[in-house]
């Protein structure tokens, strides 16, 4: 069960987003902001629709998984910018709990006749419309709005005359705003406390933000769903109490969130990674608890950020030793390594059952490793190795799903 407010999952994903990109740092809220102005003046829309959107146009630039300079980070460029939108638009249309808001992120930087052909009703294609007209407001703010406020104000009303033909829908005061990134924040935490969210969308929306992130690699692509699932069985060896079950699952979710900000390149390197590339992926650990801190329980938190320290003090990043490390921690710890070894990685491929199983023990014997969790990983191996490799196929084909219909949509753009 996914026990975070909706203030705390706000702000998980959120933080987790804006390390994406240090050029888009608070652009998915600036626009956010602005469409959520624009839905409650036209009158049409309820509390619950608007919220549903607000969070929809938070994962509007998901699909932009990799590093990109200035220029083409503010250029308008619809071509150019077209396949994340479709990308992230396959992310939100897959595991999204308010799918049904998912072509508006499609088509936010289409053309006025791609989004007349898209086949939306009414209301939505006005929100794709609205979506696209922010989004480009605000990349001209981020290019050089904060010492032109005017030439951001001019290039909105100039933009939005065909959907808004009785004037400029915005106020000035609105645009002073997206100088305020406390005041966008706590507008959409807001916004955000007003939406009922049950467990499973909640769920639903760490999923998404953690799939975009694992999907942007083959390589990486089954770890965190494999990692979960080890650790889930082992707490249930264990016989925890379900708290701390609880504490596991949402820990074993959550602990490579920093990942998000490493470059893709480094997370595909096919050799030994460098000092510098080394130092800069182990910096996810730090991130991950930069993303947490504040949002999630401290023994939540620990479990995500010690699943790569270990029992004699030679991990990271802290280097403690297991004088402080608990079992929860070590369990994740275990489990991160039987899916990291179960699965394929862009310097090794997947290992068999007996060569998992001699590594943990061969580590456990060095110091690194909890003796009672490896104890229970060898009774229990076989179930345990199956199911992992279960789940990490049931999410190789979601991955290879995704990465078919991406195929299709784009390639079907260029005929």
């Amino acid at each position: 069960m996914i026990q975070l407010s909706n203030e705390s999952l706000y702000e998980i994903i959120t933080r987790s987003l804006n390390r994406m990109n240090d050029l888009l740092v608070g652009h998915g809220e600036r626009v956010a902001y602005g469409v959520m102005r624009l839905l409650e003046q036209d009158g049409r829309f309820s509390e619950e629709e608007i919220g549903q959107i607000v969070w929809t146009v938070v994962f509007h630039d998901v699909g932009s998984f990799r590093k990109t300079d200035t220029w083409n980070v503010v250029k308008l460029d619809t071509e150019e910018n077209c396949p994340h939108a479709i990308y992230g638009f396959l992310f939100l249309k897959t595991f999204f709990p308010f799918s049904q808001y998912a072509p508006i992120v499609r088509y936010h930087h289409a053309s006025d006749a791609e989004i007349a052909n898209a086949g939306a009703d009414e209301k939505l294609e006005w929100v794709m419309k609205c979506l696209r007209i922010v989004d480009e407001t605000d990349l001209v703010f981020i290019k050089h709005g904060q010492q032109n406020m005017d030439a951001v104000r001019y290039f909105f009303k100039e933009r939005s005359k065909k959907i808004f033909p009785d004037g400029e829908p915005l106020p000035a005061e609105e645009f002073s705003v997206m100088q305020d990134m406390d005041a966008i924040h706590n507008f959409l935490l807001e916004r955000i406390r007003k939406l009922t969210l049950n467990n499973e969308e909640k769920e639903a929306l760490l999923r998404t933000l953690v799939c975009s992130m694992d999907f942007r690699s083959h390589y990486t692509a089954l770890h965190c769903s494999m990692m979960v699932r080890a650790s889930e069985m082992l707490a249930d060896y264990f016989d925890l109490d379900e708290n701390v079950k609880n504490e596991i699952y949402i820990g074993s979710i959550l602990h490579d969130l920093g990942k998000i900000a490493i470059p893709v390149e480094i997370l595909e390197c096919p050799g030994k990674l460098d000092g510098r590339s080394w130092e800069i992926m182990k910096s996810h650990v730090m991130i991950t608890e930069d993303i947490l801190k504040g949002c999630v329980s401290d023994a939540i938190l620990q479990i995500a950020v010690r699943h790569h320290e270990t029992l004699d003090g030679s991990g990271y990043p802290r280097g403690i030793d297991a004088t402080e490390l608990n079992l929860p921690q070590c369990i994740v710890a275990a489990s991160d390594i039987v899916s990291a070894l179960s699965e394929e990685r862009s310097y090794k491929q997947a290992f068999p059952l007996h060569e998992v199983m001699h590594i943990l023990r061969k580590m456990c014997d060095d110091g690194k490793i909890c003796p009672s969790v490896i104890q229970m990983l060898e009774d229990h191996c076989d179930d345990i190795y199956h199911a992992v490799l279960e789940e990490g196929l049931h999410t190789a084909e979601a991955f290879e799903q995704i990465y078919a219909e991406y195929y299709d949509l784009t390639q079907s753009k260029k005929e």
